[in-house]
């Protein structure tokens, strides 16, 4: 994350704000120094960011370097030898950021990091980020053919079934053998929880115990020694 000292020349050239990112490109003059549009989102992969209402991506030209920045967020920029370089640096940095910052509670962030996260949640919409980015999750199940001649479905330890789709799971799981467990890295709808894609697998060596040893196991747990207490509840 780098700080952008040009803020305040995100107003210069609003001439050109009414114009579409598509459009606008073809309409730069080489020879200013500073100028902007509306953004409605931006992605980095497949993991989209969608604001609140559009922000302003500014870019200005320091010497040879490109400067990219959106003028909401200010505290975020990106450089590079060009205009669509310098926009990707800038994406990956405030990716990088909200990822990062997400995924601390908010009774565990500082004074800095609340301060940053609140300047995300004010311009994109994290209510649409929650319900469209799907959830990754790793979970382990056997492969069965059902009468098949290829892999058909999948069984989780939790119970659940699932119907192989060949075109939404990686090569390597149509070569298990019916019977054979996996370790899979699943990608599920947020809200459904419908697996939308299995990324990965690893073939693994898995038993479900009987009751029987559950029961064997946990009456070999020895009982814990408590400290008595005079305690009134």
């Amino acid at each position: 994350m780098i700080y952008s000292p040009a803020t305040e020349q995100c107003d210069m050239s609003t001439r050109f704000y009414g114009a579409t990112e598509t459009v606008q490109e073809f309409f730069i003059p080489q020879e200013m120094s500073s100028f902007v549009w509306p953004i409605n989102k931006f992605s980095v992969g497949s993991t989209v960011y969608i604001f609140l209402k559009p922000v302003r991506r500014c870019y200005m030209t320091v010497e040879d370097e490109w400067i990219s920045y959106i003028r909401e967020l200010p505290i975020y920029s990106g450089k590079g030898k060009s205009a669509e370089e310098s926009f990707e640096d800038l994406k990956i940095n405030i990716h990088v950021d909200f990822q990062q910052l997400q995924r601390i509670r908010p009774f565990e962030m500082n004074d800095d990091e609340k301060s940053r996260w609140s300047d995300l949640a004010s311009v994109i919409d994290l209510l649409e980020y929650r319900m469209t980015t799907p959830v990754v999750v790793r979970e382990i199940g056997q492969v069965s053919y059902h009468m098949r001649s290829r892999p058909y479905r999948i069984k989780w330890i939790t119970g659940e079934n699932y119907i192989i789709e060949p075109e939404r799971v990686p090569g390597d799981l149509m070569a298990c053998r019916t019977g054979e467990w996996i370790e899979a890295v699943v990608k599920r709808d947020p809200v459904t929880n419908r697996v939308l894609e299995i990324e990965s697998i690893n073939r693994i060596r898995f038993r479900i115990p009987t009751e029987t040893e559950i029961r064997k196991f946990w009456g070999n747990i020895p009982l814990a020694d408590l400290p008595r207490s005079d305690w009134s509840w």
